[in-house]
This record gives structure tokens, C-alpha cells and sequence, in this order.
């Protein structure tokens, strides 16, 4: 019985000590500091933070604001704001680290940023005229528009960007890249996730281990792969190379070199003027070309299906040839095609058919080549 008693005296007491909590104190969430300072345009933002988001928005002020939310109060100490020059300062390194915080700043309209967090997001909406520089090392980034360069990178998250006028590198180790329409040179790169972007001004760099890749039209040279995604690729004004690992290849117009490559997929090359290297190990190829009269064109696969669209006063030297493999697939495959072969050969016993056509008197050297699949070579006509 006594034991009974003490059981439920226990259960009482736990009650009244567990059962009703107080309500957190604004100290209990942290204290909030601010601080305002006068600049003009041209200065920079510098923030190091270990732990925090940063928030930042523009004003036509000729001012910089800065919050900081969510400090312990035997960490204020660390908190440092100050002013050299132009240029405002923020730190905040507490030596037995922090919970996480948030950092609000608003900045003029034509100022820099150099924004580096260990543990945070960064936001940056509105639209900024400068350069814009930061880096956190677990969190997302969001920026607007910029007239201006851009370099911003991140270990863990995505990051999304508006458009953007100056020279722009973005990276990350861990999400997905995905930005509007640029005038400058553009270099973006991820170890794991896809990458969307909208028109490119001058030349393109796009990497993912792990993604598709989207591009809309670009203005200079493009260099683009991919380990495990499909590339779709809108009109190049200079040489392309794309690869990719895992996926299909899409190309609506190119004026240099072409070189396009997959080990598993598909490939569709529109309106190319210049001269084309192609090759799938895994697929059809269909390719637009309006050769150029200074290069050399090949297009290959090692299983599936050939098609040239070539315009009927294009001058060029075209060489096909089909392998076959097996015994079965003898009659299965041909080379097809608009124009008069100037030599056709089907060699059951060598298992391959050989055809060459000289259009227009010969020119540009165009080979063709796929392994138990056809080959076609059609009139380009115009749309």
C-alpha cells in the first residue's frame, strides 16, 4: 500500500514539474541587435558568420542595416559589427558555437557583397547592381537580378538565380542549379543535380555528375556534360561539345564545330552549319547539316539508327558503311537515301554494306557509320 502511495505522489510531482512549462522568454529565444551605417555606393557588405541564414535586400538608402536575431546572451560578445571606410563588417565565430541564427541586411542598390556562412541559407531577392560574392557551406542560395558579376557556391543545397548581366559562376556539392536569362560569360558546375538555365549572352560551362542539363540559346562556345542525365540545348553561336553518360542528346542549332557524344541514349542534332562529330553507343542518330566546305563530319553508332538531312546543292563527300553482327541480321539493314550513290556494296560474307555519294562535284568528307542499324541520307529542305 505505502508503495502504492509513493507511486502516486511520484506521478503528482512529475506533473507539476514537467506537465506545465512556462512560456519561452524573448531572452530564451535569443537577443536581437542592430546597427546602422552610412556608406555610399561601390563599398562592400563583408559578412563571416559560423552559423546563420543571411537575408539581403536592397534600398535606395545610402545606408546599411544589419539584424541579428536569435543570439545567446553570453554570446552577444562575439556578434561584431563595425565600419572600415566604405566597407561594413559583420562576424560572429562564438567559441563554443551557436544555435541558428538569422541576419537581415539591407544595402544600397549599387554596393558589393562578400557573404560567407558555415550553417545557413543565403537570400538575396530584389535587384542588385555590383558584385555579388558569397559562399555557405550547408544551405540553399536565392538571388535576384544583378548588373554585375556573380560568384556564389555552396557544399549542400541548390541555387537559384534571376537574370544576370556580368560575367556569373555558380557552384555546388550537393543540388541543383537554376537561373533566367545572361549576357556574360556563365559557369556553373554540381556534383549532383540537374542544371536549367535560360539564354546565355557570350560563352556557356555547364557540369553536373548527376543530372539533366537545359539550356536555352547561347551566344558563344558551350561546353556541357553530364554523367547520368540527358542534354537539351537550344540554338550555340560557336563550337559546342557535349557528353553525357546516361542520356539523350537535343540540339536546335549550331554554327562551329559540333561535338556531341553519349554512351546511352538517343541523339537529335537541328540546323547545324559547320562541320559535326557525333557518337552513341546505345542509339539513333539524326543530324541537320549544312556543311561549311572547311571541316569533316562523322556521325556513328554502335546500335541503332543513322539519319543525315543534308541540302541538295551542299558539296560533299559521303561515305556510309553498315557492320553487321550475327548470322540472322544479314537482310535487315540498308542504306537508304535521296540522292544516287556513286558506289553501293553489300558484302554478305564481310557482314557490312558500304556505300559512298558525291554531291555536287564533292566536297566536305562526311562519314557515316553504325553497327546493325540503317543508315539514311535525306534532302535537307527548307522549313
Amino acid at each position: 500500500m505505502k508503495r502504492h502511495l509513493f507511486t502516486i505522489l511520484l506521478l503528482v510531482v512529475s506533473c507539476s514539474v514537467f506537465g506545465e512549462q512556462p512560456k519561452h522568454s524573448h531572452m530564451d529565444r535569443g537577443e536581437t541587435r542592430s546597427q546602422t551605417f552610412q556608406v555610399n555606393k561601390g563599398g562592400t557588405l563583408e559578412v563571416s558568420v559560423s552559423s546563420g541564414d543571411l537575408y539581403v535586400a536592397p534600398w535606395e538608402k545610402s545606408e546599411v542595416s544589419v539584424k541579428a536575431e536569435g543570439i545567446d546572451s553570453d554570446e552577444v560578445e562575439n556578434l561584431k559589427m563595425t565600419q572600415a571606410g566604405n566597407n561594413v563588417r559583420v562576424s560572429f565565430h562564438p567559441e563554443w558555437g551557436s544555435r541558428h541564427l538569422r541576419f537581415t541586411f539591407n544595402i544600397p542598390v549599387d554596393y558589393n557583397t562578400d557573404l560567407h556562412t558555415s550553417g545557413g541559407d543565403i537570400h538575396m531577392e530584389g535587384t542588385f547592381r555590383g558584385v555579388i560574392q558569397g559562399s555557405t557551406s550547408g544551405g540553399d542560395i536565392r538571388l535576384g537580378d544583378v548588373d554585375g558579376r556573380v560568384d556564389m557556391s555552396t557544399s549542400g543545397g541548390d541555387i537559384i538565380a534571376g537574370k544576370v548581366t556580368g560575367p556569373l559562376s555558380l557552384r555546388t556539392s550537393g543540388g541543383d542549379i537554376q537561373m533566367s536569362d545572361s549576357s556574360g560569360d556563365v559557369d556553373v558546375s554540381t556534383s549532383g543535380g540537374s542544371i536549367n538555365i535560360g539564354n546565355v549572352g557570350k560563352t556557356l560551362s555547364a557540369r553536373t555528375a548527376g543530372g539533366d542539363i537545359v539550356i536555352g540559346n547561347v551566344g558563344g562556345q558551350a561546353t556541357i556534360s553530364t554523367a547520368g542525365g540527358g542534354i537539351r540545348v537550344g540554338k550555340v553561336t560557336g563550337s559546342v561539345t557535349m557528353k553525357t553518360a546516361g542520356g539523350d542528346i537535343e540540339l536546335r542549332g549550331g554554327s562551329g564545330l559540333i561535338r556531341a557524344k553519349t554512351a546511352g541514349g538517343d541523339m537529335d542534332l537541328k540546323d547545324l552549319t559547320g562541320s559535326v562529330e557525333g557518337s552513341t553507343a546505345g542509339g539513333d542518330i539524326a543530324a541537320e547539316l549544312r556543311p561549311s566546305g572547311t571541316g569533316r563530319s562523322r556521325l556513328s553508332s554502335s546500335g541503332g539508327d543513322v539519319v543525315l538531312y543534308i541540302p541538295a546543292n551542299a558539296k560533299a563527300n559521303i561515305d556510309a558503311l553498315i557492320d553487321i553482327l550475327g548470322l540472322k541480321q544479314k537482310d535487315a539493314y540498308d542504306i537508304s537515301s535521296d540522292f544516287k550513290p556513286a558506289t553501293y556494296e553489300k558484302k554478305r560474307d564481310e557482314k557490312e554494306i558500304h556505300a559512298t555519294f558525291n554531291l555536287n562535284g564533292g566536297g566536305e568528307t562526311i562519314e557515316l557509320e553504325t553497327v546493325n542499324g540503317n543508315i539514311e541520307v535525306r534532302q535537307l529542305r527548307d522549313k
